[in-house]
């Protein structure tokens, strides 16, 4: 039977840190790496959860530590969040948490993060010079893709959008255009 008090009560539940992200509690974030795993070895008695790349959470607590502060350009150290799934509930209707997780493993936490230009709304990166895309927007979901002859994972992204067409027409109208889509 499932420690239900055990597993709402987090590390850092309520607890709201000043942070490097500016992350605040009840903020509205999305899941940007397919490694997110949730109730991992059966948690308290609930199933494991591979969270979805793209998922939506609410934060339930934040935590500043000084855990790696050397090797930050800020001097100041990881975060440390609790949160709380939205949209998916263990099997007895409790809403899936985790706690004490590193805040990486949020979209917007990056500094590359950004909402489609397209105006959908859809979480994603633009792109550096130095990576694929560059330039581009790219959306988190996407699929994996095996065919890289040294055996590197590689991914396509769902979506992949140039913000320039987003910018001030030039002739009076606005072109929609979306560069590759796998939909």
């Amino acid at each position: 039977m499932p420690d239900k008090k055990k597993y709402l009560n987090t590390s850092n539940l309520g607890r709201e840190d000043g942070n490097k992200f500016g992350l605040r509690l009840d903020d509205i974030v999305h899941i940007s790496g397919s490694y997110s795993r949730a109730n991992a070895y059966n948690y308290c008695g609930y199933e494991p959860f591979d969270i979805p790349v793209g998922s939506r959470a609410r934060i339930i607590g934040i935590k500043q530590t000084n855990l790696n502060d050397t090797y930050s350009d800020s001097g100041v150290g990881d975060v440390y969040v609790d949160y709380e799934l939205i949209g998916y509930t263990n099997s007895d209707g409790t809403p899936i948490t985790c706690g004490n997780r590193h805040a990486g493993v949020f979209a917007e936490t990056s500094p590359d993060f950004a909402l489609c230009p397209d105006g959908s709304g859809e979480p994603g990166f633009i792109r550096d010079g130095n990576r694929r895309n560059a330039g581009l927007w790219e959306s988190i979901q996407g699929v994996r893709i095996d065919d890289d002859p040294a055996g590197y994972m590689q991914w396509r992204p769902k979506k992949v959008v140039d913000p320039k067409q987003y910018t001030s027409p030039v002739d009076g109208h606005q072109e929609y255009l979306t560069v590759s889509s796998l939909d």
